[in-house]
């Protein structure tokens, strides 16, 4: 499988493709916004905002990576240093998404294996509580990327609600 799974950094020209898969991202992730929460709308142009984006080219600790599947297009993952906990923490998942056609079928997991294993020091990965897909994908996803300790948080409910799990990578 990981012959067959690329990742790489995005390059300055790809920001578009990025923003392209961010739309669909952020479609697949509106289903699990609360109603009342103004997470998941579409603005008023039928685009749905993302304000971070294009920090990912201009800071120098966020990496905006595309993931390709035997040389085609089919996901991204954008690692940052925020800690939905506040505490220190070297890398964490910002967003991750696997197109549909390329999931259930242990890629995701392997894309999360790649992109941990090459990056040596403390992860936090949080999953917003509504989202039950992904928790339930990184709950298997990380005993088979990780086999050290990991430590499981609930958010407090006022800087993250949802859960968090800490790692580190050496």
């Amino acid at each position: 499988m990981a012959d067959v799974v690329q990742i790489a950094r995005a390059r300055a020209d790809e920001v578009h493709t990025l923003s392209r898969l961010m739309q669909l991202y952020l479609h697949d992730f509106s289903e699990f916004a609360p109603f009342e929460s103004p997470h998941g709308e579409l603005g008023h142009d039928g685009i749905f905002a993302y304000p971070h984006l294009d920090a990912y080219w201009s800071e120098p600790n966020r990496e905006p990576l595309l993931v390709h599947i035997a040389g085609r297009l089919a996901g991204f993952v954008l690692v940052n240093d925020w800690s939905a906990l506040g505490r220190p923490v070297d890398f964490a998942i910002a967003e991750f998404f696997v197109a549909r056609k390329y999931r259930r079928r242990g890629i995701g997991t392997e894309i999360a294996r790649q992109v941990i294993a090459e990056r040596p020091g403390r992860w936090e990965i949080a999953v917003l509580a509504d989202n039950w897909p992904a928790l339930a994908f990184w709950r298997r996803a990380i005993p088979a990327v990780h086999s050290g300790p990991v430590e499981i948080i609930e958010g407090d409910g006022e800087r993250w609600r949802g859960t968090i799990f800490r790692l580190t990578r050496s």
